[in-house]
């Protein structure tokens, strides 16, 4: 836990929706800088799934991209594949395996200046590789010896099955729509198992999928997760972890489910007529259970009041 907690001290970056776009406009200035405005808007994009989409929405309008160039790109023009965040580089190289084209240039925002040269050293197709912004490498500091850290390295490339142009440890981008996937090793089951997020689901589209409830129109938000709460989703179990007091806690069953609605809307009837439509009970029993959680996690600050 202790680990944990450093993350979110300098080793994490919280990106706002306005400095997303103030970075997708210095990518869009390297994009015509390198090969000039007008040739941009005749390349072909596509967007690795799924944050590349908002960042080449973004591009679409500051590089003034038409819905022809868009939708019928020219089949022999170069291509622009377009990304948030690249840590290994292993989402590329898996998407570039499914397009064609001769020339390929990939444009993220934030990206660590060896996966770059890496990728560029890799792939022949790659003519450029260009990123808003760098990430630090904290394996660096964690082994400054070359030899430790290229023993940890070789580690890492063996517990992974999947390709990587580059293994380090970059600092994590959280963006309003994304919190990346972070393998860890559990030395205790021998198994690389998933990170615990660190963004409120309201704060974070992608965590906020990963609750597993439908969308429901909310009109007011009285109720969030509190901020420096980390969690973990385990089948029906629910892991909360208060980043201040390195307190652990597991929910499992309608508590579980009951801190996934809370999560997700923010609103104590919304959430009631949700558990409802799940559970056969008295509505005065369920919102009584219910009042009586919300106070218990707002008493132990895993939950907050929205003024």
């Amino acid at each position: 836990m202790t680990d944990l907690a450093a993350r979110l001290d300098g080793a994490v970056r919280r990106v706002t929706y306005s400095q997303a776009e103030a970075d997708a406009k210095r990518l869009a200035a390297r994009l015509v800088a390198a090969f000039g405005r007008r040739e941009v808007t005749r390349f072909r994009y596509e967007a690795i799934p799924r944050g590349g989409f908002f960042v080449l929405g973004m591009l679409a309008y500051l590089l003034d991209l038409s819905g022809r160039t868009l939708l019928r790109p020219p089949p022999d023009a170069p291509l622009v594949v377009v990304d948030d965040c690249s840590y290994s580089g292993a989402r590329f190289g898996e998407f570039l395996g499914l397009v064609r084209g001769k020339e390929v240039i990939f444009a993220h925002l934030y990206s660590h200046p060896d996966l770059r040269r890496a990728i560029m050293e890799q792939e022949e197709r790659v003519v450029a590789c260009l990123a808003a912004g760098d990430l630090h490498n904290q394996a660096r500091e964690r082994y400054p010896n070359e030899s430790s850290y290229r023993a940890w390295q070789q580690r890492w490339r063996e517990r992974l099955p999947i390709r990587c142009y580059w293994q380090g440890l970059p600092e994590l981008v959280i963006l309003p729509w994304s919190e990346p996937d972070r393998p860890v090793w559990n030395p205790q089951t021998g198994q690389v198992e998933d990170d615990w997020r660190l963004a409120a689901p309201d704060r974070c589209l992608k965590n906020w999928a990963r609750l597993g409830v439908p969308p429901r129109e909310v009109d007011r938000v009285t109720l969030r997760s509190a901020d420096p709460v980390a969690f973990n989703l385990a089948e029906d179990r629910v892991i909360l972890c208060d980043l201040r007091t390195e307190q652990v806690y597991g929910l499992e069953g309608v508590a579980a489910e009951m801190w996934r609605a809370l999560a997700a809307y923010g609103d104590l009837d919304v959430v009631a007529g949700y558990l409802l439509d799940r559970y056969d009970v008295p509505d005065s029993r369920l919102r009584a259970d219910l009042e009586t959680f919300v106070a218990e996690l707002l008493a132990k600050g895993l939950l907050e009041r929205v003024e």
